[in-house]
């Protein structure tokens, strides 16, 4: 008898031998993995559900200045959370808390009722709250107190919209604090702890810290000095001229970096929340504005670019120009007559400029104006950036052309003008504009850095030197004489803007402005100063010009930028402008009226000039004695003026001595054409600055 097992069944014994070898060693593989190489995982797992994480806020990333001046940084600040599953009577606690932290009770008795293992109470204590949280929490079981970092800004107000502000969390919200939110916040740790399955504390529980790391340092372009010379300049301007808003921008033309920009309205960042929203904008950015004649740089430098025009061109002005049927005025009604090309631009010449318009025709005047970039944002890293408005290419008449030539029906935010201006300085060079100048990690380390980031070469050195020594005429002899800075040269361009609104020009409603660099050769600075609807005075010449020159002035003493032109004192009895002295020390206000002939003399104490006895822009015989007021706290500039004698007086005469002192005139000829014999307001009067005085002429 054959006891062998039949074949059939050792087969089916070894197929489950083997199906019972690969269970085996996939439970084992398994077994493997969850042991070794999905340990980490698991564990982190198994941690998440068995400790209770408390969040640590990194200290966020300082802001300084380009030489290492704190302009925002952070501190502690204490918060209250609760671990609901801890609390014992919940409305009892909620009760208290409510008077302790000034909250409804209603909201800290749902906050205290989620099914969460950790819930905030309130962030940011106040003193008062956490002294009297900490003396009662022995009766308050669940609620504990955490240190968190808070961000603050040590000068105020200063530079707001450049620098922004955060949230609760920490996290950017506007300005440079949203551009470079990743850079600057940092990252989180946590406090952690074990905990029972119910939430409750445990026994010999295990407590561990995950350490937050600091954010990086933002080291900006701007010089905190020069900041806060433009920020005083800004409020003074806003007070002394009446006007809807004023901004001021400085950039340094070798760089593209910005040094200073101001702005009136503005706010606080570490009350933000006390101001409207509209203030948190930077203006300088976020508003494309009409330039008006501090337009014709650009267009003077674009036709001698594409040789449309030379230095040997002549003009002739009659006070108008006909474009395609329509007569478009100059703004001096009776005309420039014959002229140079340098004399179009010292004299501001509507009618030059139109013809140097249609001289380049559309294609040439667009391709360059885009070249300059004012076509296109500028990519500056700060939110909001506008685009400036052109007409549509193809739609533009001859009319349309010669009007934009010089400023009008097109419109360009402050910072893409003052970018192309600053190639104008630098030789020809656009540079793309900078706030942020470097990031470095919280032990110096450079990671990044953005000085001299070129675009392109948009004028020939040689151009961009012509154009220079043609806007230095502007202030030696033009419109632009009360932005002179005695012992340098300094270019410059006034420009008087009719407003647009709702997409209508408004008559009698202006954007005064004022743009230049100083020294030349080899500028330091570019200034542009805008002040929006000025009420009285409203040219350019007179209302933003003498804001320019003061705070020129301040930066190049500041810098320590030697004299580069020797200072020529005028002769005893040769006319003479009266420099402005208001505001600066007994010392330097000596030395200044020095520089302009005029000897002085001092009456009352204190530690500035609060006034003086002729009003500054206007002029006097050279070794006229002016006597200065001294005090503690001047008065506003720009605001009064001396009313002259303006009788037998011709009418351009009087015109132009009303223009440099801040007046309007108005002439009544009464069939006459020769001299003024009457004026309306008696000379001496001192009046607001746009006063109109009516002239009566023989």
């Amino acid at each position: 008898m054959n006891d062998r097992p039949p074949l059939m069944l050792k087969r089916r014994n070894f197929v489950a031998m083997i199906g019972f070898g690969l269970f085996d060693l996939l439970i084992g593989s398994r077994l493997v993995t969850i042991q070794t190489l999905d340990a980490p995982k698991l564990k982190k797992l198994a941690d998440s559900i068995h400790f209770r994480s408390v969040p640590l806020a990194p200290f966020r990333g300082n802001i300084t200045d380009r030489h290492g001046r704190l302009l925002a940084g952070s501190h502690h600040a204490f918060s209250a959370y609760a671990i609901p599953a801890q609390t014992k009577s919940r409305k009892t606690e909620s009760i208290l808390l409510a008077d302790i932290l000034d909250m409804e009770q209603s909201r800290l008795l749902r906050r205290l009722s989620r099914h969460q293992g950790f819930v905030w109470l309130k962030r940011r204590l106040t003193p008062k709250e956490l002294a009297t949280l900490k003396s009662q929490l022995a009766a308050l079981p669940g609620i504990h107190l955490v240190t968190e970092t808070a961000r603050y800004y040590p000068e105020g107000e200063l530079a707001a919209g450049v620098l922004g502000f955060t949230g609760i969390d920490n996290q950017g919200l506007a300005g440079l604090e949203m551009v470079y939110d990743k850079y600057l916040k940092g990252e989180r740790g946590a406090l952690q702890e074990e905990f029972t399955a119910y939430g409750e504390n445990m026994p010999f529980a295990r407590q561990r810290i995950v350490p937050s790391r600091q954010g990086d340092t933002l080291e900006l372009s701007i010089d905190e000095n020069i900041q806060w010379m433009a920020e005083r300049a800004c409020e003074h301007a806003m007070i002394a001229t009446g006007g809807r808003a004023v901004m001021i921008t400085v950039m340094h033309p070798k760089t593209g970096g910005v040094l200073a920009m101001a702005q009136r309205p503005t706010f606080n960042p570490n009350h933000f929340k006390d101001f409207p929203a509209k203030n948190y904008r930077e203006l300088a950015v976020t508003d494309a504005i009409p330039p008006g004649s501090i337009f014709k740089p650009v267009t003077l430098a674009s036709a001698l670019e594409a040789g449309t025009t030379n230095p040997g061109a002549g003009f002739f002005c009659p006070g108008f120009k006909v474009v395609l049927g329509r007569r478009v005025n100059c703004w001096r009604p009776s005309g420039h007559g014959a002229e140079s090309l340098a004399d179009i631009v010292k004299n501001s010449c509507n009618v030059g400029f139109m013809e140097l318009g249609l001289g380049m025709g559309v294609d040439r005047f667009y391709e360059s104006v885009g070249h300059f970039g004012l076509m296109h944002r500028t990519g500056i890293d700060l939110p909001g950036e506008a685009l400036g408005l052109f007409p549509r290419k193809a739609r533009v008449t001859a009319l349309d052309l010669a009007i934009m030539a010089f400023g009008q029906t097109l419109t360009v935010t402050p910072i893409g003008l003052i970018t192309a201006i600053s190639a104008i300085a630098n030789g020809g060079e656009l540079l793309k504009p900078h706030v942020a100048r470097a990031i470095k990690t919280p032990d110096g380390q450079l990671v990044r850095s953005f000085d001299g980031q070129r675009v392109r070469r948009v004028v020939s050195s040689e151009v961009a030197s012509l154009v220079q020594r043609m806007m230095i005429g502007v202030v030696d002899k033009g419109s632009g004489k009360l932005a002179q800075v005695p012992g340098y040269k300094v270019a410059g361009k006034t420009g008087t803007a009719q407003k647009v609104i709702n997409g209508r020009t408004e008559k009698g409603i202006y954007i005064a402005s004022f743009i230049g660099f100083a020294p030349v050769p080899n500028p330091a600075a570019v200034i542009l100063i805008s002040v929006d609807e000025p009420q009285g005075a409203f040219y350019g010449g007179q209302v933003a010009a003498p804001v320019f020159g003061r705070l020129m002035r301040d930066i190049l003493r500041y810098m320590k930028i030697p004299p580069t032109e020797p200072i020529k004192k005028p002769r005893v009895g040769e006319a003479a402008m009266v420099p402005d002295l208001v505001d600066l020390s007994p010392e330097v206000a000596y030395q200044d009226a020095a520089v302009f002939g005029f000897p002085v003399q001092f009456k009352g104490q204190g530690k500035i000039v609060v006034d003086q006895s002729v009003t500054y822009g206007g002029y006097r015989p050279a070794g006229t004695l002016l006597t200065l007021t001294l005090g503690d706290h001047p008065r506003d500039y720009l605001q009064w003026v001396t009313v002259p004698n303006f009788r037998r007086l011709t009418v351009a005469s009087a015109h132009q001595l009303a223009f440099e002192l801040g007046l309007n005139t108005a002439v009544r000829h009464n069939g006459g054409h020769g001299q003024v014999v009457h004026q309306s307001i008696s000379p001496g009067t001192q009046v607001k600055s746009g006063t109109t005085v009516v002239l009566d002429l023989a």
